[in-house]
Parts: structure tokens; sequence; C-alpha cells
């Protein structure tokens, strides 16, 4: 299984380092080792900013999320059937990406992940952790892939396109979400705000889906450098959401604790 052609959604062939369609559709393989796939003038341009790259990057290879990383690739490759396809629909810098696909090829020697990012900083990124993995920069909300063509989506707090994960996912196929729980970074929230908030719950509903499961993963996390609060700072929204002055408090600081807390969804397309 590889990605379909973005403009006519057909099956696209490798011939040398350019993937073209049968429509005569091409598109050529840059030099970090992705296609860009995603239609439009200044295509990947958008997205995460390379500094907010670097801060999650910088952050992840801290293992702060690792127990979050381990419950996902085992519980994606539970769900992935033999030689089955599995999509990280918004992979950002490919951590999590790195983990499954090497998680499914240890359970079965092979494996078949496609990942893709709106965001060209990401997915440059994504490309140096694991080759062993198709990426591609493109938009989640009109994904390069053929209808029924993937067994497993996954999507980790990235812009949810339900329509398009329910177009690309066979029927009977795993869709897995993940995303912040109500007491996520609140400590970080604590020291940035006077009143700081707990996220909303989020509606679990899903058009077309069955929830199979809904787990919570949380847990403590201490930064004793400046660098971890830099970074997790940085690579969140809050980062251009709060006044210079708080800014520039928050980064000051040298000790942060704070809660994690991850909600993960499980859903089977019916």
């Amino acid at each position: 299984m590889d990605f379909a052609c973005p403009k006519c959604k057909g099956k696209i062939i490798l011939d040398g380092n350019t993937k073209k369609c049968y429509n005569g559709h091409s598109y050529d393989r840059a030099k970090a080792g992705y296609y860009n796939l995603l239609l439009g003038v200044g295509g990947g341009t958008h997205g995460d900013n390379a500094e907010m790259v670097e801060a999650r990057r910088t952050f992840l290879s801290r293992g702060h999320y690792e127990p979050l990383a381990d419950r996902l690739s085992e519980l994606v490759a539970s769900l992935t059937p033999k030689n089955g396809c599995v999509l990280d629909a918004g992979c950002g810098e490919g951590y999590y990406t790195d983990k499954i696909e090497r998680a499914l090829k240890e359970r079965s020697s092979v494996s078949n992940v496609l990942a893709f990012d709106i965001s060209r900083d990401a997915v440059k990124n994504a490309v140096k952790r694991n080759r062993n993995i198709s990426y591609a920069v493109a938009t989640a909300y009109d994904m390069p892939l053929s209808d029924s063509s993937v067994d497993v989506v996954f999507n980790a707090f990235s812009p949810l396109a339900i329509d398009e994960v329910r177009r690309v996912l066979r029927t009977g196929g795993s869709f897995v979400m993940v995303y912040p729980g109500r007491e996520h970074l609140f400590g970080l929230k604590s020291v940035i705000y006077k009143t700081p908030y707990k996220n909303e719950p989020q509606d679990t509903s899903l058009s077309g889906f069955n929830l199979v499961s809904h787990d919570i993963l949380s847990y403590e996390i201490k930064l004793c450098t400046k660098e971890d609060i830099h970074s997790l700072f940085m690579m969140t929204p809050y980062a251009y959401r709060t006044s210079r002055d708080d800014r520039e408090r928050v980064l000051s600081l040298s000790e942060v604790s704070t809660e994690v807390e991850f909600v993960i969804d499980v859903y089977e397309k019916i």
C-alpha cells in the first residue's frame, strides 16, 4: 500500500525518484526523502514551524511521553492485521510513528506504515527518525489516499478531519485518536496563567464509527532543567498565546512539575 495521487486519488507508481499516476500527474522525491503531496502554491509552508518542531523533538527525546508512546505502539500493533497498512494522519516529527513501525516489525518482521503532516519542517525530521516509513507533506482535510485503503488510522494531537478518516479507512478498520485529558499540563498552566483552566471533555461520538474503548493515561512529570521547560512551553500553543512578560517569567524557571493526561479512544468503522 502506498499514497495515492492527491489530484485524482489514482494509484501512483515509483519511477526512479518520481511518483506518477496513470493520469500523468507526477511528484518528485525531495532530497530529504519525502514526497510533497500538498496541492496548491507554497505547499508545506503551514503547520508547525521549525522552532516548534525542534522544541517537540528535544522534549520527546527526554522520554517524558515515553509511557504514551509505548502504550500506543502496543495498541496499534495489536489492531493491525497481518500485512495491514497503518496511516499516521498528522505525524509531526515522527516520534510516535517511529515507535509504532518498530512495534509492527517486531511482531511480524514486516510493516507498512504511511505518515504525513502539513509541516515540511516536521516531515523532514520524521524522515531522519525512520526511513522504513513512507512520508509525505499533505493535509488531513484532503488525504492523498484512495477510498477504503487503510486498516488502521492513527491521530495524536492533530486536527481531526473525520470525513477523510472515514473515507480512507476500510470497513471494520480501527481509528485510534489521542488528545489531551482534563488535567493535561495543568501544572504548567498554573505557572503561566493567574486563573488556569482545565480542558473541556470531548464528545466521543463519531458518525460512522463505534467507540470500542476509552482509556486515560495520566502521571506527573518533573522538569528540572530550563531546556526541558523551554521545549515543553515552545511546543504548545501557549507559547503564542502568552504575554511577553509571562513568557519570560516561565522560561526563567529552573523547575516545573505538571500533570500529563492523555485520552486514548479506539473506534471501529461501521
